[in-house]
């Protein structure tokens, strides 16, 4: 009986919504194994399934949506406008873009309570242990006791950085077991060896959103910066950063011709030329897929640039709205997060933070369309965030209305939202 009480207890931590389990759980499965379904890899289906639930979701509930779409909508209506323009013959990448938008609503409709919140940072913890495993079974440490010199696992290293960002903003409220959890998936691209990855998973606690004190990022920054200048100067990382297999940090630079790019340097020369010829509007929907491909004799089709992708198919002006969107999604996260209860703090802090990781990636890698399961992630916390506190109103709401007096939460989200001009979701009303 005592057993089956534990049991229970344990479940209960894990209490998260159905959506939150189909997030994670494609995400971890993509990271551990690779093979192909009806066609389409494993990875593939990573985000096609979360989005066909979350638009079963968003349909059955739309009254229910809590995130603030009002934000994206300059971003979305760019990306449909040149999907049509382009004849719909791109529709997988564009669905691609919106993905995690439709996924972080369908999240935003659930009833998010502490225990749901608690829930799913639980099940983050026990992912970092779980990706930390498959990296380590990937690399064949466990047989050879050797780091091997190329993985191949980005993937792994990009989802262990979002979820850095996560036990980074845990540890700056006084969770100390958490930088345990932040070491560990830090590790993850150092064992990886993915280079940007290295750099981001380290910037994670030293520049996070959320409250840590100044002295404590300047300890942080310092102790990061000398493991990281360390782990640079290992032989291991001089054969993955340059030609020659040896160099300095001020080597690090894109015109070094010694500089180990894979080809990636010429590529971003020709991109960033032909970007000049229609800069302000790009070339249309997908088109830098067609113009990789020709210039990779068809061996790519992701120029491992982002920003470049952006501004080669939307040019100035699209790239522009989703900075934009990006940035006014932040601020309506920060607005009022330190009103927020614990648990919901840390959902708004680590959506904020994981920003960062999200435009330092894209200098390199190709999170938006590749690892479209970062997107995935990243914004089913948005989502949950904005339910928990719309959960807390409602059953403030209730809890006053029968005490027979009124809500000072609904008051307060009322009053300030017309003196503001803001809506009555978080963080936006407060």
């Amino acid at each position: 009986m005592k057993f089956s009480n534990l049991t229970v207890i344990k479940i209960k931590k894990l209490e998260s919504p159905f959506i939150i389990w189909i997030v994670i759980g494609s995400t971890l499965i993509a990271n551990a194994i690779e093979f192909s379904i009806l066609g389409r890899n494993i990875s593939g289906w990573a985000w096609v399934v979360p989005l066909m639930i979350s638009i079963f979701i968003v349909i059955r509930s739309p009254s229910r949506i809590t995130f603030p779409v009002l934000v994206w909508t300059p971003w979305i209506c760019i990306v449909v406008v040149y999907l049509a323009n382009s004849g719909f013959s791109y529709l997988q990448r564009n669905m691609q873009l919106l993905c995690p938008i439709i996924v972080g609503m369908a999240a935003s409709t659930c009833q998010i309570r502490e225990i749901q919140s608690k829930g799913f940072l639980a099940l983050v913890r026990i992912s970092v242990y779980v990706l930390f495993s498959i990296v380590i079974i990937k690399t064949g440490l466990l047989i050879t006791g050797l780091l091997p010199p190329v993985t191949g696992l980005a993937p792994q290293s990009i989802t262990a950085c979002l979820l850095c960002s996560i036990f980074a903003v845990e540890y700056s409220m006084n969770r100390k077991s958490s930088l345990v959890l932040w070491i560990l998936g830090a590790a993850i691209p150092v064992i990886a060896l993915t280079r940007t990855a290295i750099t981001v998973a380290g910037m994670t606690i030293p520049f996070t959103f959320a409250s840590l004190k100044i002295r404590k990022r300047l300890i942080f920054l310092t102790i990061i910066a000398v493991v990281g200048v360390t782990v640079f100067y290992t032989g291991r990382v001089q054969r993955k950063m340059f030609y020659s297999g040896q160099g300095t940090i001020g080597d690090v630079r894109i015109g070094n011709p010694d500089l180990f790019t894979a080809g990636r340097s010429h590529l971003w020369d020709h991109l960033e030329e032909e970007i000049k010829i229609k800069p302000v509007w790009g070339h249309g929907s997908n088109a830098s897929e067609l113009f990789v491909l020709s210039m990779t004799w068809g061996t790519l089709t992701h120029p491992h640039n982002d920003w470049l992708r952006l501004l080669y198919d939307y040019g100035f002006v699209g790239t522009s709205v989703f900075v934009f969107c990006m940035i006014i999604q932040i601020l309506h996260l920060l607005k009022g997060a330190r009103q927020a209860l614990p648990e919901c703090r840390i959902l708004i802090f680590a959506g904020a933070s994981s920003f960062l990781p999200f435009v330092l990636f894209m200098f390199t890698d190709n999170i938006i369309l590749y690892a479209a399961f970062f997107g995935n992630l990243q914004f089913s916390m948005l989502g949950m965030a904005y339910a928990a506190h719309k959960t807390l109103q409602v059953d403030s709401q209730h809890y006053y209305r029968t005490l027979g007096i009124r809500s000072p939460v609904n008051t307060l989200e009322k009053g300030i939202g017309k003196e503001r001009g803001g809506s009555n979701h978080f963080p936006g009303g407060r």
